[in-house]
């Protein structure tokens, strides 16, 4: 289809209200480019070690099932090698995540395998092969690009590899639990932690795919990510693939949104406007209080009114 062979109509995606909605917060950040000011570049190059921190902290709280903190993250992201009064577990998976994230620096199926293996994924070769088919099949031809796409139609074709890649994980999955009946109260728990461990890897991939073709990259919690295979594992009847991107597509496009808004306001953030709006949200709060102190001398008729 035009560079990218899917069985997901990507169009359809694309004019999805969500998908739209998180395209306006996407094209807005995309604006600021290319940036100048030493200020915006050094913003944005914190925004980029943030979101690896959070990344990693995602990557090892699904992996372990453990409460792994910023902190934690943060300091296994600075070079730690072990965290006194934290399990050496968290520390170890952290450390494991982080090469993953290092190792994908462009969206290719080799990278994304041993992205698979750093996290300790274990995909059988009916996996790996759908895997490496649906990357390949995502990269434009040489030369093509998809400059000539809107904003819109590029994060759908993301959504799209998103879904694509989802499938490899959920017939691997099916393989090993069965086939799932149609349900509408949600998937069972066992099939949801099968399919989430299976499915790890596509998170951080899916940024690098994203920023291959223009569109910045994407954030989610694990709780966030245990809802969206939550949504995607649930079986509706429907085996049509661009239906099961629709669903996260719903689930993806919120995310998004937030992400590039947060992103967009990292880049643009100024310490002196941030005190000075800080006081201002101070002295704002000190007047409410204030006047909510005297309020009920105000309302009453037989006490003085006092001078705010």
């Amino acid at each position: 289809m035009d560079g990218m062979n899917t069985t997901v109509d990507v169009a359809q995606i694309a004019a999805l209200p969500v998908v739209r909605q998180a395209a306006q917060a996407g094209e807005e950040l995309v604006g600021l480019w290319p940036l100048t000011g030493a200020a915006h570049m050094s913003n944005d190059a914190k925004y980029a070690e943030n979101l690896q921190v959070r990344l990693s902290r995602t990557l090892a709280q699904v992996m372990t099932g453990e409460d792994v903190t910023m902190p934690d993250a943060e300091f296994v992201y600075e070079g730690a090698e072990s965290i006194p009064g934290r399990p050496q577990s968290v520390v170890d998976t952290l450390l494991a995540a982080n090469d993953a994230l290092d190792g994908l620096t462009e969206p290719a199926a080799p990278q994304l395998l041993q992205a698979a293996h750093d996290l300790g994924v274990v995909w059988n070769e009916r996996t790996q092969a759908a895997v490496t088919a649906a990357v390949d099949s995502a990269l434009p031809p040489e030369g093509s690009g998809f400059d000539g796409r809107t904003f819109a139609w590029r994060f759908a074709a993301v959504i799209a590899l998103f879904d694509e890649l989802m499938r490899a994980a959920t017939d691997q999955a099916e393989a090993q639990l069965g086939s799932a009946a149609p349900v509408s109260g949600g998937a069972p728990a066992d099939r949801v932690m099968g399919i989430e461990r299976l499915a790890l890897p596509f998170v951080p991939f899916a940024n690098v795919y994203a920023e291959s073709i223009g569109v910045p990259g994407m954030f989610m919690t694990a709780e966030q990510y245990h809802g969206m295979v939550g949504a995607y594992a649930t079986p509706n009847g429907s085996t049509d693939a661009t239906d099961s991107a629709a669903v996260l597509a719903q689930v993806l496009g919120p995310l998004a949104a937030a992400e590039w808004h947060k992103h967009r306001e990292d880049v643009l953030w100024d310490p002196a406007e941030a005190k000075k709006r800080a006081k201002e949200e101070d002295e704002r709060k000190n007047k409410e209080a204030l006047a909510a102190k005297f309020a009920h001398i105000k309302d009453d008729p037989t006490k003085p009114e006092v001078e705010l």
